[in-house]
């Protein structure tokens, strides 16, 4: 019997085509031996009509069950002219491109994220020329389409995209942390809801070897609004590091709100100490926790510090070029994390239904949108938030950033 069937296998074309209507014919001569066959031998039966058709064995499978079902007047009959069905994609072509260049922009976000910030992208897009109806496939329609798409499909057509991306997405640093003090006792008071509590972290760019005359990055997070600031030092000097921190508060693109709190995880007792005096003076809380530079490039690094040595890179850097470079890349990232990266935070527990607890978000919201509705801003200085926002292109940002990335890895080599 089975040498039988392999007489047909030898006269079979090569590449069949599996919508040829000769495959239902196939399908047909197989159908009784197939009806009739032991289940160990169903897939040698399946395996040669995948031979003969081209099809997958779950469709050859699938269409056995269609035939006989039809045959004994219990299923639809099976048109053997039509072959599979193939489903109607919901978005066009060019609103699937689109989703691409735009999730480029954003900086390579999940759907979730994405999804939120997109009325922000596209806003700014049109306003800056990036988008313009009518030019490069974008329309009203092509834009109502990106912004009714739900998270799980931008996950799903940014699949191939993802797959291809071959950017390298090392963290790199790891955050000592002192359990005596520090912002978990911090944030347990009545100020857990404000803004102004900063996590600051000093980054060596040492490359492979120690960090000694090389190029340090200060990076500072708030705790509450998400807000990140990001700048590059000559060396962990401490007068250096006050400096940096009291330009941040009086430039409105650095910090644009008061601090009230601020954690420094340093290896320098210099640096703690000449940031001690200053927050001292300014009645701002400061928490001392002293690192190890041998740590910073641990797989385990913190996410807090992630975007240092995700964006500069795992590479010794150590010349006011280097620096130069280094404080561009870090406007450009900023602004991109601050006006266009939402994020989301823990609002409390719920019961998981299994005798457990779970996290509960709230809806992700970009840090100036955070900051903004914290409300801890003047009038002046939300004004001049807002017109410096809308000068922002995040077509523009994307391209700085590749440009300053692309010049770092030149001075490193």
């Amino acid at each position: 019997m089975r040498n039988q069937q392999n007489t047909h296998i030898v006269s079979a074309p090569a590449n069949p085509d599996p919508a040829n209507p000769e495959s239902e014919f196939v399908i047909r001569d197989y159908l009784g031996l197939y009806s009739s066959a032991r289940k160990r031998d169903k897939g040698w039966i399946l395996d040669e009509i995948m031979i003969l058709t081209g099809w997958s064995r779950d469709h050859a499978r699938r269409r056995l069950a269609q035939l006989a079902a039809s045959e004994d007047g219990s299923g639809p009959a099976v048109d053997g002219a039509t072959g599979p069905q193939l489903r109607c994609c919901k978005y066009s072509a060019e609103s699937r491109a689109l989703l691409v260049r735009v999730w480029e922009w954003s900086g390579y976000q999940s759907g979730k994220y994405l999804a939120a910030v997109m009325p922000s992208l596209l806003d700014a897009a049109e306003r800056h020329g990036a988008l313009v109806p009518g030019r490069d496939g974008y329309s009203r329609q092509v834009r109502a389409e990106l912004l009714s798409v739900s998270p799980a499909s931008i996950d799903r057509y940014l699949r191939t995209a993802r797959g291809s991306d071959c950017f390298e997405r090392r963290v790199s640093t790891k955050r000592s942390t002192n359990p005596s003090v520090g912002f978990l006792d911090l944030a347990s008071g009545a100020n857990e809801a404000e803004p102004g509590f900063f996590l600051v972290d000093t980054i060596a760019h040492a490359g492979p070897t120690r960090p000694r005359n090389c190029l340090f990055t200060i990076n500072a997070t708030c705790l509450h609004t998400g807000w990140v600031f990001t700048r590059s030092l000559a060396d962990n000097d401490a007068r250096a590091t006050v400096d940096l921190l009291a330009w941040s508060l009086d430039e409105v693109r650095g910090i644009p709100f008061w601090v009230n709190a601020i954690e420094l995880s340093n290896e320098a007792a210099a640096v703690h100490e000449a940031v001690g005096q200053w927050a001292d003076g300014l009645d701002i809380h400061f928490s001392p926790v002293f690192k190890d530079h041998r740590r910073d490039r641990l797989p385990e690094a913190s996410r807090h510090q992630h975007l240092v040595h995700e964006y500069g890179s795992i590479r010794r850097y150590d010349t006011d070029e280097a620096r130069s470079a280094l404080n561009e890349l870090w406007r450009t990232v900023g602004d991109r994390l601050n006006y266009f990266t939402p994020t989301r935070k823990p609002v409390g527990w719920e019961d998981d239904g299994r005798g457990g607890h779970r996290r509960i978000y709230d809806e992700p919201s970009t840090p100036f949108q955070r900051l903004r509705a914290a409300g801890v801003m003047s009038p002046r200085q939300e004004d001049e938030l807002i017109e410096y926002a809308n000068e922002l292109d995040p077509a523009s940002l994307t391209e700085e950033i590749v440009f300053w990335q692309k010049r770092l890895r030149e001075l490193a080599a």
